[in-house]
């Protein structure tokens, strides 16, 4: 994967790249600095000619009240895969980039878990691109979108939803566990009690004896009365197919 990085302040592109190389160096992503540059033009031209995998990290303002969201259709206009990560020390810009189906949109002063786990998120979609369905996730600041056959268990927590994923990270965001069920895949997602839903494709094994799943990262989730009469014949669903 390479990266391309457009801000009108040099030193922040060195910042940007040097934590990226030391991000893909630790994960042992594959990852190069294709570009880094302050200027429209150049970032332009380089998208009409691109046509590798390319991830651009875009600040939105650039000097002389230039910014960065008309280069979004010359990256799209390549026809190459690309992922486009806003970046922006203004909140107000968080809606309109998302808006225009930009991978993610990281906030100045972003952190090294921030910039990772937006890579992480990358790559996992480069590596999976075609296949089975992705989930958006609204985090205020960001959109993340996980692939599904990649999540574990969704729980309840108060207001809040918390998603383990089968790489070990875990998203927090706000929305009720009922309308994020009705967004996933019913032929992979069940109800296992009321603050929990489970991945079927991810169980290990179920103790019904005990009321219990045992995920494959280790986890066990409870199972309710009311809902293992739902989880029994989604299992055997599954164990036909």
């Amino acid at each position: 994967m390479q990266f391309v990085l457009v801000d009108d302040v040099a030193q922040h592109n060195e910042i940007l790249a040097r934590k990226l190389m030391m991000v893909c160096e630790q994960h042992h992503w594959q990852g190069r600095i294709a570009l880094k540059t302050t200027s429209l033009t150049q970032a332009e031209a380089y998208a009409a000619e691109c046509t590798d995998p390319t991830v651009y990290f875009l600040d939105i303002e650039l000097s002389d009240h230039e910014t960065t969201l008309s280069l979004f259709r010359a990256i799209q206009n390549g026809g190459h895969e690309s992922y486009i990560v806003y970046v922006s020390a203004h909140a107000r810009y968080a809606m309109e980039c998302l808006h225009t189906h930009a991978f993610d949109f990281l906030l100045k002063p972003w952190t090294d878990e921030q910039l990772t786990e937006c890579l992480g998120a990358i790559m996992r979609a480069h590596q999976n691109a075609g296949d089975e369905a992705m989930l958006s996730v609204d985090m205020g600041s960001r959109l993340v979108r996980v692939k599904q056959v990649d999540i574990l268990y969704c729980s309840r927590e108060k207001m809040n939803i918390r998603m383990r994923c089968a790489d070990g990270t875990s998203l927090v965001w706000r929305e009720t566990l009922e309308h994020l069920l009705a967004r996933l895949d019913p032929a992979c997602f069940v109800l296992c009690h009321r603050s929990h839903i489970v991945n079927i494709r991810n169980i290990r094994d179920v103790l019904w004896a005990e009321n219990q799943i045992r995920m494959r990262d280790g986890s066990v989730l409870p199972v309710s009365r009311r809902c293992s009469g739902a989880l029994r014949t989604r299992l055997s669903i599954q164990e036909v197919q």
